[in-house]
């Protein structure tokens, strides 16, 4: 059978700040993001992949160490016969500023600049189309005119593109390709980057096409698994896969405290619901729910400085409520009593979105007022 073997890779925002983290543990993630990488490569070798497709935002805007293009022209080195396919993207975009033209690429490299070109594989009968972005906002779709050329009408047909899918109907700034021009497209599979969260394979008429996702998350905004996608590509015939690469994994965890009344046992009930090895291996936050007595005033500071030693690295947001007996508190002939009852009026007439101000509103202050209550006289 006619086929070749790829893997396809993609965002992966070398350099990337990691803002959200300490200063170490931001330092150690930019270390680790080149880690996964190198296995990145060395399992295409291991596989012994026909070529890589990387589809862009290979670098993180203007943040990109001299030491990292280095590192990245090493690794392409070390696979000389893997022909390396690149379609820069939004946030690294080719131009005459770009770090794309920093580096004396091995010949094994072919990144794609502006307007769709193509490359045909040494020894195979298979054609790799791309384009890349200039500039960091492209408005129209690349591929809605796109045709392939008529000698490689009988390749098998790759494609690797920067973009967000989009509905026929609906804009963005991002190469805003659709549904239906990967169908016309007539490729046999396109590798798709932008999106950092694994699509599944899918399919337009007789076309594949994928978002692999990041293989580092990079914050809480993309949890869980992250990797490649790797597998065979022939005519009418495919066996595509998903490989997890990520070291580590953000995660999301709720955790209800309702009746809880202290630090000590908040965090032994977080240490029953998440397990040793997953908490020193990957990033939480700890998402408190549930209702609190209106005594227990929550400090986040104090119980993240409780948890850090049991966690790689822990961040808590507090999404409790108070925990109030609204018939009671509102006849109360006093400051508390008077600002309940105002706050509940507003809860019952308020907008839906406006319903978590109003009830952060209520807790803090219900809490202020319930550390020092002043009583209305009657008279």
């Amino acid at each position: 059978m006619n086929k070749i073997k790829i893997l396809h890779c993609s965002d992966l925002h070398f350099d990337t700040p990691f803002s959200d983290l300490p200063i170490d543990v931001s330092e150690q993630r930019k270390e680790e993001l080149q880690e996964t990488f190198s296995s990145v490569i060395e399992l295409a070798s291991k596989e012994s992949v026909d070529a890589v497709l990387l589809a862009g935002d290979i670098f993180d805007n203007l943040r990109v160490r001299k030491s990292t293009l280095d590192f990245l022209r090493k690794r392409f080195e070390s696979i000389p016969n893997i022909d390396i396919f690149i379609s820069p993207g939004n946030h690294d975009p080719i131009n005459s500023r770009s770090f794309y033209k920093m580096i004396d690429w091995p010949s094994n490299v072919h990144i794609f600049d502006s307007g769709f070109s193509s490359y045909v594989i040494k020894d195979k009968n298979v054609v790799v189309y791309g384009a890349g972005f200039t500039t960091n906002y492209i408005k129209k779709s690349m591929l809605m005119d796109f045709k392939i050329l008529e000698e490689h009408k009988n390749f098998i047909k790759l494609m690797v593109l920067h973009g967000e899918v989009a509905a026929s109907n609906s804009l963005n700034e991002y190469n805003p390709i659709t549904v239906e021009d990967i169908g016309n497209s007539s490729m046999n599979y396109v590798a798709l980057g932008h999106k950092h969260q694994f699509s599944e394979i899918k399919r337009s008429r007789n076309t594949l096409y994928a978002y692999c996702g990041c293989p580092e998350g990079r914050g809480f905004d993309e949890l869980g698994q992250k990797g490649i996608i790797i597998g065979e590509i022939g005519e009418g015939y495919s066996n595509l896969r998903f490989v997890p690469m990520n070291k580590r994994s953000y995660n999301i965890q709720n955790i209800n405290v309702t009746n809880i009344t202290n630090y000590e046992d908040i965090k032994i009930k977080v240490l029953e619901v998440i397990n040793k090895d997953s908490r020193e291996k990957d990033l939480y936050k700890i998402v408190l729910t549930g209702e609190l007595e209106e005594e227990f005033n929550l400090d986040i500071e104090v119980l993240t400085n409780k948890l850090s030693e049991y966690f790689y690295f822990v961040k808590v947001e507090d999404s409790t409520k108070i925990k109030l007996n609204v018939n009671e508190v509102t006849v109360e002939n006093s400051i508390k009593g008077i600002f309940a009852k105002k706050l509940m009026e507003k809860l019952g007439s308020c907008e839906e979105d406006e319903k978590d101000i109003y009830e952060l509103a209520l807790k803090f202050g219900i809490q202020s007022l319930s550390e020092g209550e002043i009583v209305i006289d009657d008279n």
